[in-house]
């Protein structure tokens, strides 16, 4: 089967001189999460979910503080593009993705955007094509990145950022209870866009001297929202010996990218496109 059998076309676009917050609603609007972004005509980038979680997030450059209706997409979108023609075999292009670790491939014919190929797509075609090829204890990734709920946003986003994850389990104790990806931090920072993430100074200062005052040492800003203000209500999982196939339909119905795998109500793993885009890879013929 060739990427033109299964990419998603037509394609969601946007300009790069558009704000932020023009990208934000297209998605919400078309259900998707990332968009490609187009300059005369011609494929320059991709924004997606995960990059508005890790840069709106950041606190370096100024422009990152102006409300989203000030940013424009080339600030957040990725620019490198990775690019594959339809006649591209899926489990080719399955791997294309793992190699460059991307979530999705701009489909072009003769320099002419065509369509996208996501990992969406390739879990569909894994739920469609590949049952009974795998359970998900043989696809699942073992080491889980986690949290407990009172941890703070900006834990989580440090996690997903040191790790390239785009989701962190909340756990109680050995046990999940919710979940938190990137697209929830996205918005829940964009639910007040002029202002970000409400955070508290805390000034750090000095031991105290003899006969002396204590003196700033320095100035910290930390976040107050916590992992439990913006996790899921709804926790789905999935059993070690379930099908892998029925996981990518669940993910599918759900509208979600990952699963955490149970033993009983013990974590043991999580099944995500990328774990089930690896098995396309390597069972698709």
């Amino acid at each position: 089967m060739k990427v033109a059998d299964i990419m998603t076309s037509p394609v969601v676009c946007a300009r790069p001189t558009e704000p932020v917050a023009h990208a934000c609603n297209l998605m919400l609007r078309h259900d998707v999460k990332r968009l490609v972004v187009l300059d005369k005509g011609q494929p320059v980038g991709v924004v997606s979910m995960k990059d508005l979680a890790r840069k709106l997030s950041a606190e370096s450059a100024t422009w990152r503080r102006r409300p989203i209706d000030d940013v424009p997409i080339r600030r957040i979108m990725s620019s490198e593009l990775i690019t594959a023609a339809p006649d591209t075999g899926v489990a080719k292009a399955a791997d294309m993705m793992l190699k460059h670790g991307i979530s999705s491939l701009v489909v072009v014919d003769g320099g002419e955007l065509v369509g996208i190929l996501t990992k969406t797509d390739l879990t569909r075609f894994f739920a469609e094509q590949l049952r009974g090829r795998a359970r998900v204890r043989d696809l699942m990734t073992m080491r889980v990145v986690t949290a407990n709920r009172r941890h703070s946003l900006s834990h989580v986003i440090g996690l997903m950022e040191k790790n390239r994850i785009s989701r962190v389990v909340v756990v109680d104790g050995e046990r999940p209870i919710s979940i938190v990806t990137a697209a929830d931090i996205a918005f829940a920072q964009l639910e007040k866009p002029a202002e970000g993430v409400a955070r508290q100074r805390v000034s750090f200062t000095r031991k105290l001297e003899r006969a002396g005052r204590p003196r700033c040492r320095y100035v910290k800003y930390i976040a107050l929202l916590t992992a439990e203000d913006v996790m899921r209500q709804e926790l789905l999982t999935v059993d070690t010996d379930e099908d892998a196939a029925d996981a990518a339909g669940l993910m599918l119905r759900h509208g979600i990218s990952g699963l955490p795998v149970v033993e009983g109500e013990k974590l043991v793993g999580i099944m995500t496109k990328t774990d089930l885009t690896r098995g396309v890879a390597k069972l698709a013929e």
